[in-house]
């Protein structure tokens, strides 16, 4: 079971979030409508994930994630983070290390197509791939399986 938050990150998943990634995510304040946050608990309040996405102009969100349980990316959680993302973006961005193969599998799992190499794009100290999604192109905000609605078999 785990926990999930869409409030600005507390002090616990900006620390995470710094060491996983390299990059002093402490600095920042995490409100809307610059940020949106997730940070994923488990029933023991230990950290399974956060992902953070940063408007910096109007039409793109920057997402940056660091996680160590997969499992709590559920499909639900998934519609809810690029739907929200795609009711102020065009297009989503995400980019990380060329060494990073996990990283990579996992931008590319999601629907992220390959867009470029940016030199010393991260933080000014390491080279970053970009990745980018546009709205129509996201399988996570078609919309959800709706029930069954058609008629039972009668039971002999």
């Amino acid at each position: 079971m785990s926990y999930v938050s869409f409030a600005p990150l507390d002090e616990a998943a900006q620390r995470y979030l710094s060491l996983r990634t390299g990059v002093d995510y402490t600095i920042f304040d995490y409100t809307l409508p610059a940020w949106l946050s997730v940070a994923v608990r488990d029933d023991d309040e230990f950290i399974m994930g956060v992902l953070v996405a940063e408007f910096q102009v109007p039409f793109e969100a920057l997402i940056t994630a660091a996680i160590d349980d997969p499992r709590f990316m559920s499909r639900r959680l998934l519609h809810a983070i690029f739907s929200t993302l795609f009711s102020r973006a065009a297009r989503v961005t995400a980019q990380c290390r060329p060494d990073n193969e996990k990283s990579i599998r996992a931008i590319r799992h999601l629907g992220f197509q390959y867009e470029g190499f940016k030199r010393l794009g991260i933080e000014g100290k390491w080279d970053a791939l970009m990745f980018g999604m546009l709205r129509h192109e996201c399988r996570w905000i078609m919309p959800l399986k709706e029930p069954y609605r058609g008629q039972f078999p009668q039971a002999a």
